[in-house]
């Protein structure tokens, strides 16, 4: 196991990244020279690198071992080889291994420790990779670190005090889930407003403005080589009341509060790990606002109870329950129409109520039982079609049909046993 001791951000402009987190995000130099500068830094050292003008910018994150050569034994055995040779540099020797998504990493054997810095605190490194399984077998398997937590799209490993988080950059249906940056790394403070508010005081552009997300408050920066740098800080506590006005607040607000911090209209960048949440959103409001678009060609809301849900029935997967919602007006402009009961009866009777049939006396035959028609036999043609009689209607008596009762209900017909 190895403690994550370093992040190295390689830059062919080393005067002006070092600029840029000593005057602008206020980090203090630990040391400097032509070609190196670290910075004071707590639990892990962040430290740049020069390289030759025109070259990529990269990241590289360094783990400590106590012996390289064993190390290497062990990683050799497991099928794994070190990328070029082994590069020694002031009191270390470093090698370079490959993960299966070709993000570089250091194995560090120092004859001194690296001095531990005031603030702020490094508190993650995070590498967003395609190949998630493929990735966290390395991490585990090859080079031996130790899990500490896992959830769907990410785990974490126990490098001391500065952890390594190995995060999914797309889920099963190819939805985003982190920033398309491959490694990036975290940057703590007990209080993140206030040290977003001096930033801003500086002149300061956040990408994304400080908010809450499953490992605490975050928000994000751009350095001078384009790398998203997460600000990070203590997830707030919340009172119940404030979280579930939040929870129903319209985007719009949201967006009216995230302009109001940064002082610009410009689109701000989803925030890391909640981009497949504003799409799943997104994917919501737009089936929703489909439905209701509908529903004045269906006659109403497509669901019972006042209930405007798109008609599906099926629970919200993106958070709680949509509040009830008035059904919209008539297109045309006419009022819905107001309930008419029913008109009574032109005779002026009462409705017949229901009376249930009285049970069969005793000593009764059973009633007979349904018995269908035979089937008609082979060669006698097809059934007679109905005709009506030819003499009138049928005679109820002998003097004719019989006149109607001439009050009450009428006489129920005459059962045969």
């Amino acid at each position: 196991m190895g403690r994550l001791s370093i992040v190295v951000l390689f830059t062919p402009d080393l005067a002006r990244q070092q600029d840029y987190y000593v005057k602008s995000l206020g980090l203090t130099l630990a040391a400097s020279s032509p070609r190196w500068a670290q910075f004071g830094t707590r639990d892990a050292a962040l430290a740049l690198r020069a390289l030759p003008a025109g070259t990529a910018p990269r990241i590289e994150l360094g783990f400590d071992v106590p012996s390289l050569d064993e190390r290497l034994a062990q990683v050799a055995s497991r099928g794994v080889r070190p990328v070029g040779d082994i590069e020694v540099s002031g009191d270390c020797r470093i090698a370079r291994l490959a993960d299966p998504d070709g993000n570089i990493v250091q194995l560090v054997e120092r004859r001194t420790s690296v001095a531990a810095g005031v603030w702020p605190r490094l508190s993650h490194a995070i590498v967003n990779v395609q190949a998630f399984e493929a990735c966290a077998h390395f991490y585990h398997d090859v080079l031996g670190f130790k899990l500490s937590a896992e959830r769907a799209h990410w785990v974490e490993y126990d490098t001391g005090a500065t952890r390594l988080m190995l995060h999914e950059s797309r889920d099963a249906e190819g939805l985003p889930l982190s920033p398309d940056q491959r490694v990036s790394f975290a940057l703590m403070d007990d209080d993140l407003d206030v040290w977003a508010d001096e930033l801003r005081e500086k002149g300061m552009r956040f990408v994304t403005t400080p908010t809450d997300e499953e490992l605490g408050r975050m928000a994000e920066i751009e350095d001078a080589d384009g790398w998203f740098v997460v600000l990070r800080g203590p997830l707030d506590q919340v009172p119940i009341e404030e979280s579930l006005a939040r929870d129903y607040a319209d985007e719009d607000d949201n967006r009216i509060e995230q302009i109001r911090k940064t002082g610009s209209l410009d689109p701000v960048r989803p925030a890391f790990g909640v981009r497949k949440k504003k799409v799943e959103r997104v994917v919501t409001r737009g089936f929703d606002a489909l439905a209701k678009q509908r529903e004045p060609e269906r006659g109403g809301s497509g669901s019972s109870g006042g209930f405007s849900g798109g008609g599906t029935g099926a629970p919200r997967g993106d958070g709680p329950p949509r509040p009830f919602t008035p059904r919209p007006p008539r297109p045309d402009g006419a009022p819905s129409r107001p309930f008419t009961p029913r008109p009574p009866r032109p005779d002026g009777a009462p409705s017949r109520p229901y009376t249930p049939r009285p049970p069969r006396p005793e000593g009764s035959a059973p009633p007979r039982p349904f018995t269908p028609r035979p089937p008609r036999p082979e060669g006698s043609g097809p059934p007679r079609p109905y005709a009506p009689r030819p003499d009138g209607p049928r005679r109820d008596g002998p003097s004719g049909p019989r006149p109607p009762r001439p009050d009450g209900p009428p006489r129920p017909p005459r059962r045969e046993e």
